[in-house]
């Protein structure tokens, strides 16, 4: 059973205690948020799909590509690593404030209808989310980010003149 709690800012805590998982502890404006958030995590514990998000909420979009750009960029060849750096500078304009649980399919797909928009190319606008997609893929996987899917793979990649 969860412990909610009334804190001095007039917020409550929400902390759970459950053996074999971490200590999970998340604070809301109102009690009723922090019951149901506490009955749902819980729920999850049992049946062994819990996910820890905090992580996946607290790292920015541009945080992350800056983390991508030094461990997995900086490995590919010189021409590339350059390519991508310059392909990151707009990915970070646009969507670098939004922390990485926050992106969903449908800001990668306002984001491309955007880039396309301005008269970006079809060709350089995939090259972006393929970027974009990767960063997710190598974060859910080797960084252990607490996310359940990449948000690129759920969207149309934009179509060229010589796709269709």
């Amino acid at each position: 059973m969860a412990t909610i709690a009334k804190t001095p800012s007039a917020t409550w805590k929400a902390i759970i205690r459950k053996r074999g998982w971490p200590t999970t502890i998340k604070t809301f404006r109102t009690k009723r948020d922090a019951q149901d958030w506490a009955r749902r995590t819980e729920d999850e514990m049992v049946r062994g799909v819990y996910i820890d998000r905090a992580s996946a909420d607290r790292l920015l979009l541009k945080k992350a590509i800056d983390r991508y750009l030094n461990e997995v960029s900086s490995t590919k060849k010189a021409s590339t690593a350059s390519a991508e750096r310059h392909k990151a500078k707009a990915l970070k304009a646009a969507l670098g404030s939004y922390s990485l649980g926050a992106i969903t399919p449908d800001l990668v797909a306002e984001y491309r209808d955007k880039r396309l928009n301005e008269g970006k190319s079809a060709s350089t606008v995939r090259l972006e989310l393929s970027l974009l997609s990767h960063m997710f893929t190598i974060a859910i996987k080797e960084w252990r980010v607490g996310l359940f899917y990449n948000p690129v793979a759920n969207i149309r990649q934009p179509k060229g003149v010589t796709d269709d």
